[in-house]
């Protein structure tokens, strides 16, 4: 097979192996075709020759990509904007009706499971068909609809983290509801606490740690709703040192659906403008959530999910630290939060540039 210097690859050429970067991560699959863009990115890693299939000498007589090809793929790396309309018209009804259900539960009934389930299971479905749109997740309208936003949100992530990790697909819509009612507790906290502007008093946090407590009660006893529900509830707060609330447990015995909503919740909680704390970056988010996977978050389910969410970035447009914005071109697994973006025909990579970061994702 032949071997080709970077900057001489035939345009179009495919290629006869997989191309590693020096740490070990997939830079590309054997077959890929390199133009403009791939020779940029091998350039940036630093790699020097690539092994080519053997008509790759004939290749550059092809004919090039015309601008629909060139459209279509760019069009595959993004939703587009009806799909993106389209998922947050289902997402604005489920937070809706989430509202409802739950206003029902604060007034004393009981959850209504089958009408929450069916409430979140058009965007399960859409989650699925666009897990990038975890990227540009909008902030509640209003402090006062937030828990409902959130709940909604937490739910979805949490299906996906499920789903990622290969949980067997029976569980993955209890793990949804998880996220989804992960809060129901609040319904009996006094909204005077939920929703004050400033800092809570020992007293008053004292009392808002007992949502927890009592989201457990709640769900326990609801038909539609396994015991892994009930536990998520009562231990996302918990920790892998046993520096969370309620009980202070430590990870061994923290159930697996508490281990993945709280990864949910922390990860929306720290994207979200709250009464307290304004939003942070998505990727500045997951570089958090990898610091805390050391002694505070499960491990496995903190880079599955980093890697889940950010594996569909490619195309993604996004601000970067110095106020100037960029595309994202390659993500390595490597360094899923520091990817390669294109600003201005230049590929920067993140991973040297370290004086950049990912601010917003537009």
């Amino acid at each position: 097979m032949p071997i080709f210097a970077v900057s001489n690859i035939p345009y179009g050429a495919k290629l006869a192996e997989e191309v590693h970067t020096s740490l070990g991560g997939l830079l590309f699959q054997k077959g890929t075709p390199l133009y403009e863009r791939e020779r940029e990115i091998l350039e940036a890693f630093l790699i020097e020759e690539v092994n080519l299939e053997e008509d790759a000498l004939k290749s550059d007589k092809k004919e090039d990509r015309t601008e629909g090809d060139q459209s279509k793929e760019e069009k595959s790396s993004g939703s587009g904007a009806g799909a993106k309309q389209d998922f947050e018209h289902k997402y604005d009804k489920a937070v809706s009706s989430l509202k409802n259900h739950l206003l029902k539960v604060q007034g004393g009934q009981s959850i209504p499971v089958l009408e929450v389930r069916s409430a979140i299971s058009p965007i399960l479905q859409k989650v699925q068909e666009q897990p990038n749109i975890f990227l540009a997740l909008r902030n509640a309208s209003n402090v006062d609809s937030y828990i409902y936003d959130h709940s909604v949100a937490v739910g979805m992530l949490s299906f996906m983290i499920a789903k990622w990790m290969k949980i067997p697909e029976k569980e993955w819509m209890q793990i949804a509801l998880a996220g989804t009612l992960l809060d129901v507790g609040k319904t009996k906290i006094d909204r005077k606490i939920l929703l004050k502007p400033g800092k809570l008093t020992d007293a008053e946090f004292e009392e808002m740690k007992k949502h927890t407590i009592y989201g457990y009660q709640i769900i326990k006893n609801s038909p539609g709703l396994n015991e892994g529900v009930a536990l998520a509830a009562l231990q996302h707060h918990e920790r892998e040192d046993g520096s969370g609330y309620p009980m202070g447990v430590t990870g061994n015995k923290l159930h697996l659906y508490s281990k993945i909503v709280a990864v949910a919740d922390v990860y929306h909680a720290m994207c979200s403008d709250r009464i307290y704390k304004k939003a942070v970056s998505p990727y500045l988010v997951a570089e958090q959530l990898i610091q805390d996977s050391f002694g505070k978050l499960d491990p496995a389910i903190v880079h599955t999910f980093v890697n889940g969410i950010t594996q569909f970035s490619n195309g993604t447009v996004v601000e970067l630290s110095d106020g100037s914005f960029a595309k994202i071109v390659f993500t390595d697994r490597n360094n899923p939060t520091r990817p390669l973006v294109e600003r201005n025909g230049k590929i920067i990579n993140l991973v040297e540039e370290r004086h950049l970061s990912i601010v917003r994702v537009i």
